[in-house]
């Protein structure tokens, strides 16, 4: 492999499904949803004759006229693919030509429903006879279908009870919907609530890789591919972690504490310079926050109350502009134990060692019951409000809530989940959901599963999936560079503020790669009708390398019944997600044995993909109950805080772009060499997509209906997928029943030719569903999906259960390999396979490329006319990013020589005891 080559790291993650496929398939009708089939299979060909009938001419008379109030409904009827609705949910079509005149109101309602008709019926005898063949059939299978329903549902409803008294199914909810739980246990759901309870809870829990406790893995070539697991019940070791709501509630009460709040130590985050106007009235305030200074010291240096600073201060910190020593950085994994460890000792109360509990108190719905073990936080003390203890305390208090949770009971989580609000506050400023169901506690387990990664597996990871990637890092660079274009286009030539550059991007659109996308569209166009494959290897041209270097990870699926019986360039290995970062994160790594080592090792890594380029790491809030990522170089804290206190942070206001109108370059005074910002799929904007480096993607085919299996050999770079619009799911709503449901679901298939399980995705919901078309909990579910956007995205459940690697006995697991990517810039792609003429597709127009597309600066446009940016518009900051004066007075004026000479300067506001 050469320098320029794709890198493969060894270690990778193993994500995998918490609960058994056969949990979600118990829900489903499989009887009823054959014989449903089977009505709408003879549904068709009742209606197939419908269209053949031939006329009929009465030999005594005269057809009277038409009735004209009965024209306009024979025409709709004529123009609707679909018959009318019976009332047992069968199709029906007015008769066409049938007879010579009118038929009886009896035999017009037998063709509507699609019944027999009598034998005296006047239609000539061999249709007469198909007719009647057909549509007798079609009775017998109705029948088949309501005694099917009902036996099916029996079996469902108990498997709904089973699941629901679940002890492991009780846990997962009780920690991921604590509302839901609390309505399971009150007994509000009943009846079809609760299988929609259980439908949508569990098909989460058994079809996606992200319940399932962490496994590990490495890539060994030389050794046989396998695993070791004890089962999924097996979790050595479960850790809880408040949610960050509670961090960022603990924070407001130690900026309020009298106690604490005197000895902190302020210093500037987002920007390093002083900001006058930041916080009104305290701009000698501000500029002393430097990290060396207590707050009590720069309130007795600029002469403000301490209680004016401490006021302040907190303006401030809410703000992003300031930070303290008490504040976790977002980075580490455990905030509360890290805040826990830097508060100063408390004297014990005296009443700490008392456990019993006042009379009055024992219906409170946290005080302890004969079924919950009484510890520490069921003390009297403990049952008053968070506010009335120090922070200290509530800190402690939490911890030890904490520890008891993974081993409790969910009646139990649930109390400590109410516990650890009360102590910690109600206040959420970033969680919209609702005020009963948002997560208070996160939890991580550790699994038993080693996955060796061999052979012919490990020969198609590092030989096969770098043929795809550089498809798809060519496009992600053409992307960078025309949105990048698009950027110095609006911008002019000049030099400005990246807080300017904030406010002139607004509005402004990210410019697709849509080169790839094309010559897919175009191939698949040209494939055959009803083609399910189309294998991309040899039909494309060889991409140009990226100019910058690529980092990304990609969760890969192996879709074999065991890893042993994996057979290279044979066994789909299917793409799932792709992220634009090396996932290989402390998180993830937190209960692996050489956990820190291989962080060192990832980190080493990127620092040899990443060449002579610097990447600067964007440090954001924690959002998901997961750290913030952290790479190799310099950070702009921007919502979060680093843990490494040596490393280079970058303020803001240090930032700046060059623009030649052409294109748009970052960088930052005092360090030599231009910037490419990296914040680990953070922010899926313009200016970000312009100052990055290249962001992997899937090439976009929305405006495909339908889009076959897309394979590179055995790698599946993209599954079966459908766009159907909300039309076509509107009969799924209507419904009545679970008859009438599987026999729209049916007819739905039909139509479109969907497989029997699939995902289903809005662009209004950040997850898709799994959907078992033969489960009338999870169709209702489809229905729910539909009505938020006018069109659903459907994707093929591969691999599907019976391809499942991961088993427990006779249950089956999804499992996926997430595996970390990195490559340097330029150099030559991978080896691909030369197209051989049997295997190509009919000539496929191959669009041009164009010339502004190149890399070379001297093919660039000479600019953009539509995207300028007037003065005007460049001198709007944006508020939430408050500049200093010399930014924000004239916000047009260009910086002059910017980038001090010599070696990389040190931060100016360190934390005490750092190098200044």
């Amino acid at each position: 492999m050469s320098e320029q080559d794709w890198t493969l790291l060894p270690a990778v993650t193993v994500r995998s499904a918490g609960f058994a496929w056969e949990l979600v398939r118990s829900l489903a009708y499989p009887r009823a949803a054959a014989a449903a089939a089977e009505v709408v299979r003879l549904e068709r060909r009742a209606l197939d004759l419908l269209a053949e009938a031939p006329a009929h001419r009465a030999p005594a008379h005269r057809a009277p006229a038409e009735d004209p109030a009965e024209a306009p409904a024979r025409r709709a009827s004529a123009e609707d693919p679909r018959p009318a609705r019976s009332a047992v949910g069968g199709d029906a079509r007015s008769a066409r030509g049938t007879g010579s005149g009118r038929l009886p109101r009896g035999l017009r309602s037998r063709l509507r429903d699609l019944r027999p008709l009598p034998g005296d019926t006047p239609a000539p005898a061999g249709w007469l006879a198909a007719w009647n063949e057909v549509t007798g059939s079609l009775e017998d299978a109705r029948l088949a279908l309501a005694g099917t329903t009902a036996a099916d549902a029996a079996l469902a409803r108990a498997a709904v009870a089973g699941i629901a008294a679940d002890e492991r199914f009780l846990d997962a909810l009780v920690r991921s919907a604590p509302g839901l739980y609390r309505d399971l246990r009150r007994g509000v759901a009943k009846g079809g609530r609760l299988r929609r309870l259980v439908g949508s809870v569990l098909q989460g829990l058994c079809a996606t890789c992200c319940f399932g406790p962490l496994g590990h893995g490495r890539v060994e070539p030389a050794a046989a591919g396998g695993h070791t697991w004890s089962g999924h019940r097996e979790r050595p070791r479960r850790v809880a972690y408040p949610a960050d709501w509670v961090g960022e509630s603990l924070q407001r009460r130690v900026l309020a504490d009298p106690a604490l709040v005197a000895g902190l130590v302020p210093r500037r985050r987002t920007w390093t310079g002083a900001v006058p106007d930041a916080v009104p009235d305290a701009a000698p305030f501000v500029a002393l926050c430097d990290g060396s200074r207590t707050l009590a010291e720069i309130a007795a240096e600029s002469g403000t109350e301490l209680e004016q600073a401490a006021a302040a201060l907190a303006v401030a910190v809410r703000r992003g502009l300031l930070t303290h020593d008490l504040c976790p950085p977002a980075t580490v994994a455990d905030p509360l134990s890290w805040l826990r460890e830097r508060l100063p000792a408390e004297t014990p109360r005296p009443d700490a060692h008392r456990r019993d509990v006042p009379r009055s108190d024992a219906h409170r719905p946290d005080a302890p019951r004969p079924d919950v073990p009484r510890s520490d936080a069921h003390r009297p003390d403990a049952l008053r409000p968070g506010g009335d203890l120090s922070v200290g305390r509530c800190v402690r208090e939490i911890t030890e809530l904490l520890a008891q949770y993974p081993a409790a009971s969910p009646d139990v989580k649930l109390a400590l989940q109410r516990r650890v609000e009360t102590l910690a506050g109600s206040g959420r400023a970033h969680d919209d959901r609702p005020g009963d169901d948002r997560v208070v506690v996160h939890e991580a387990a550790a699994g038993t599963l080693r996955v060796t990664v061999g052979e012919g597996l490990a020969a198609d990871l590092e030989g096969r999936v770098p043929q795809v990637l550089d498809l798809l890092a060519a496009d992600a660079e053409l992307t960078r560079q025309r949105t990048n274009r698009l950027l110095a286009g609006r911008l002019g030539a000049g030099t400005f503020g990246l807080a300017e550059v904030l406010g002139a991007a607004g509005g402004l659109e990210i410019r697709h790669g849509d080169r790839l996308a094309e010559r897919i569209a175009a191939i698949v166009r040209a494939a055959p009708p009803g083609t399910a494959t189309v294998d991309l290897a040899g039909l494309l041209d060889d991409p140009e390398p990226p100019a910058a270097p690529v980092l990304c990870s990609a969760d890969v699926m192996v879709a074999a019944p065991s890893l042993e019986a994996y057979e290279p360039g044979l066994t789909p290995l299917v793409l799932g997600d792709l992220h634009d970062v090396a996932l290989l994160t402390p998180w993830a790594l937190q209960f692996h044995p050489d956990g820190a080592a291989l962080v060192a090792e990832r980190d080493a890594a990127i620092v040899r993909a990443l060449g002579g380029h610097t990447a600067l790491n964007v440090i954001s809030r924690r959002a998901t109950g997961r750290p913030p990522l952290e790479f190799p170089g310099p950070v702009l804290e921007l919502g979060g805080v680093t843990a490494d206190g040596g490393r280079r942070r970058i303020g803001l206001d240090e930032l700046y772009v060059h623009s030649d109108g052409h294109r748009a370059v970052l960088r930052a005074k005092g360090v030599d060499g231009p910037l490419l910002l990296h914040n680990g799929e953070h922010d899926d904007t313009a200016l970000h997509t312009a100052l990055a480096l290249p962001r992997v993607r899937r090439p976009d085919l929305r405006h495909l209906s339908r889009v076959p299996r897309l394979t590179w050999d055995n790698v599946v770079i993209s599954r079966r997928a459908w766009r159907v619009g909300r039309a076509s799911f509107e009969a799924l709503g209507q419904a009545v029943g679970d008859r009438e449901l599987l026999v729209a679901m049916a007819r739905l298939r039909e139509t479109h030719d969907l497989p029997v399980t699939f995902f289903a995705a809005s662009p209004r919901e950040r997850r898709p569903i799994h959907v078992d078309t033969r489960s009338p909990a999870l169709v209702e579910g489809l229905g729910r999906l539909a009505t938020t956007a006018e069109r659903l995205t459907l994707t093929e459940t591969l691999p599907g259960p019976e391809e499942c690697w991961l088993r427990d006995g006779g249950l089956r697991f999804a499992a996926e390999l997430r595996c970390v990517y990195l490559r340097p810039a330029g150099g030559s792609p991978a080896p691909r396979p030369k197209p051989e003429a049997a295997d190509t597709w009919p000539s496929v127009p191959r669009p041009k490329p164009e010339a502004t597309d190149t890399c070379s600066p001297a093919s660039w446009p000479k600019s953009e006319a539509s995207d300028t940016c007037p003065p005007a518009t460049r001198s709007r900051a944006v508020a939430r990013y408050p500049g200093p004066a010399d930014v924000r007075a004239d916000s047009c004026s260009r910086v002059a020589d910017p980038v001090a000479p010599g070696a990389r300067a040190a931060h100016p506001y360190p934390w005490q005891g750092e190098c200044r």
